[in-house]
């Protein structure tokens, strides 16, 4: 066989954008408070950069969301506990051998969770 190569993935570099704003949003965002800062993120539909209380206070009271009835987007769920079936009480030698005579009173075999297989 072929000795195997891996495929070079080509480096990925940012490059920092370079763009100016007017002198006065430049003044604006640079003295925002985070409170001032959290609320545009939140007009700005960038809610995964604030917490619910801030987009609470931001959006909520004109949708008539509360702080007590917002919930998290992402939930998770309670995971059901899986218990072990007991075992399957099949003898497999006497069905194959059942199987093997061609027995018309043998429908249907399960060999499902047998421990001995």
């Amino acid at each position: 066989g072929k000795i195997f190569i891996p495929k070079q993935k080509p480096v990925q570099s940012y490059t920092e954008e370079k763009f100016s704003l007017d002198p006065e949003l430049e003044e604006a965002l640079t003295s925002a408070t985070d409170t001032e800062l959290g609320d545009l993120a939140a007009i700005l539909g960038m809610s995964n950069l604030i917490t619910n209380n801030q987009f609470c206070d931001v959006v909520g009271s004109s949708n008539g969301i509360d702080k007590d009835s917002f919930s998290n987007i992402v939930k998770g769920e309670k995971m059901l506990p899986v218990f072990d079936e007991p075992p399957n009480p099949t003898n497999v030698e006497e069905t194959l051998q059942r199987i093997k005579d061609d027995d018309s009173r043998l429908v249907e075999v399960n060999l499902n969770n047998i421990k001995v297989i």
